[in-house]
């Protein structure tokens, strides 16, 4: 129940009415610009029945965005969100629950800061309410979806106000079982769980924890990319709460140029509050992992480039990934995570992996949710300190062998820091993939199907004291700059870096290139023309800035 506080009765009741009406006179077109250049903020807010007045007065009330004075202008920011929604909604700095929802974060990095306050939005005019105080109060703020971010600020913010979606967990399954609106809260496990019963399922997260939202706005790999696409390319619409607060349903044919920019764009053009997956029929599959020692390491590569080349474009049902790492007790140790969307064991484009001795194999038959919880099986608890980096390159097996000879020549010199672990990836992104990205006008990746397949490296470490945080960006910026060095000698580079495993100091939205950066950058300012997502929300990946961190870790 919200409490009233200093707004009254009547128009807290409003606030359930009048949306409607004042939602209702944004259309799919615009005579005008979607913002006006006169927009009021405390006359949007008494369109949703609030009267500003009435709340906390805004210390920089008129005060440009780049001016604001954060701290002061936050405490009344949360002070109006609690006269206007309640203790349920609005945790104050200090309180337990507040403590609880910050330890809760995946990295340590992200749950070392403090906001002024957690707001938890249950409904979409919550969070049109939310943007608007906001912009009243010119007070910062990060929004949580799963948190599954390796790096401060990604996802929460210091002084500022926590935006968490986790009490948006709808997951409705159309009547025809074409689509199904899932919400921002969700995990992907949850949604797999919940289709599975409707004998469906749809392109999203590998493992488990990992959140909705974040995945999808920065592309989403999926084991069903080979023919469908990553995530981002199998959204039928989005509902996005704007800079304005005003909700619309974005889709290809609504807001098309927003549409496009919402599939790769990240957090840059608002809040969505809820997405409407393509779904499609799909009963159990057949994948896991098999784990190799380093005498097979020459023909695990053999196996990833067989299938690149010639195994994705005739089967478009298979996945392959391929990760090495060194185990206590062990040694060098690669681990491939193969899967197969029909109920097929070892069909023939794994024909490769069949004669390569494994000291360990899951494979077997389950649903995608039991391949998602599978696949997170041995990763750091949340918790750790992480660090996260991607680049890509053109698919070659002579360069595979050089990245994995680089990767454990600079390992080892780390071999004597404390560690979690310290893992590289080789991840193809198959000519299926890029075809399929290319639909519904394609997405802002940049991904040219002419120039591939290429392969994502990706680099994961976790570790348990702070002070190590330099040691594992040193090894791995290390291990980037010789591979990239080697791909430009051989022509082999490729500039696109996928947001979702982007550390602070690589800027993903750059590598699109110079035209869809810009393209990017003018939706931006269409729909969003006082930058309230570029300067109010500065965590993610910016349009208008480069990496997060702009120096060298």
């Amino acid at each position: 129940m919200m409490r009233c506080g200093p707004v009254s009765t009547a128009a807290m009741f409003a606030r359930f009415i009048i949306p409607l009406a004042f939602f209702a006179q944004f259309g799919t077109a615009q005579n005008g610009p979607f913002e006006p250049a006169d927009f009021d903020v405390t006359a949007a807010l008494a369109e949703l029945g609030i009267d500003a007045s009435a709340l906390p007065r805004p210390v920089n009330a008129g005060a440009n965005i780049a001016q604001r004075s954060a701290s002061p202008s936050c405490a009344l920011a949360c002070s109006s969100l609690h006269v206007l929604f309640g203790g349920e909604q609005v945790l104050p700095e200090g309180s337990s629950e507040y403590d609880a929802f910050t330890s809760a974060y995946w990295s340590a990095q992200q749950g070392s800061l403090n906001p002024s306050c957690v707001f938890k939005p249950s409904k979409t005019v919550d969070v049109s309410t939310f943007v608007l105080i906001a912009r009243l109060y010119q007070c910062p703020f990060a929004v949580k979806g799963g948190g599954h971010a390796a790096w401060a600020g990604a996802s929460s913010i210091e002084d500022g106000i926590t935006v968490s979606l986790e009490n948006f967990k709808q997951t409705i399954v159309a009547a025809d079982k074409k689509t199904v609106d899932v919400g921002p809260g969700l995990r992907w496990v949850d949604i797999y769980k919940a289709v599975e019963k409707d004998g469906l399922s749809v392109v999203g997260g590998r493992m488990s924890p990992v959140g909705v939202p974040g995945l999808i706005l920065g592309g989403g790999i999926s084991h069903f990319s080979n023919k469908l696409g990553w995530a981002c390319d199998n959204v039928e619409s989005y509902e996005l709460v704007t800079a304005s607060g005003v909700p619309i349903t974005v889709s290809a044919t609504l807001y098309s140029d927003l549409y496009w920019a919402l599939r790769g764009g990240g957090n840059n053009f608002g809040i969505v509050t809820n997405f409407k997956l393509n779904a499609f029929p799909q009963g159990d599959l057949w994948g896991g992992q098999r784990v190799y020692l380093e005498d097979q390491f020459s023909k695990n590569l053999d196996a990833i480039y067989e299938f690149t080349i010639n195994g994705s474009p005739t089967d478009l049902d298979a996945a392959q990934i391929i990760t090495f790492a060194s185990a206590p007790g062990i040694g060098k140790v690669s681990f491939a995570n193969l899967h197969y969307a029909k109920p097929i064991p070892n069909a023939p484009v794994f024909a490769a992996w069949s004669n390569i001795t494994a000291i360990d194999d899951t494979t077997g038959l389950r649903p995608m949710s039991g391949m998602a919880e599978l696949l997170n099986q041995g990763a750091p608890a949340p918790g750790a300190y992480q660090t996260w980096w991607g680049v890509s390159l053109k698919m070659d097996r002579s360069l595979l062998t050089f990245v994995v000879d680089t990767f454990y020549a600079q390992e080892a010199t780390v071999a004597d820091v404390e560690k979690i672990l310290l893992i590289m990836a080789i991840q193809p992104i198959t000519t299926g993939a890029l075809h399929a990205m290319q639909k519904n006008g394609g997405n802002a990746l940049g991904l040219d199907p002419s120039g591939g397949p290429y392969f994502v490296l990706n680099f994961n470490a976790a570790w348990n004291v702070a002070a190590d945080e330099g040691k594992f960006h040193h090894v791995i910026v290390t291990i980037i700059g010789l591979v990239k060095e080697a791909a430009r000698r051989r022509g082999l580079d490729n500039d696109f870096v996928y947001l979702n495993y982007a550390s602070e100091y690589q800027d993903p939205i750059g590598s699109y290139g110079a035209a869809n950066k810009r393209r990017l950058q003018d939706v931006s300012r269409k729909y969003d023309p006082k930058g309230v997502f570029q300067k109010l929300q500065p965590g993610g990946f910016k349009l208008f800035k480069g990496a997060p961190n702009g120096g060298t870790p």
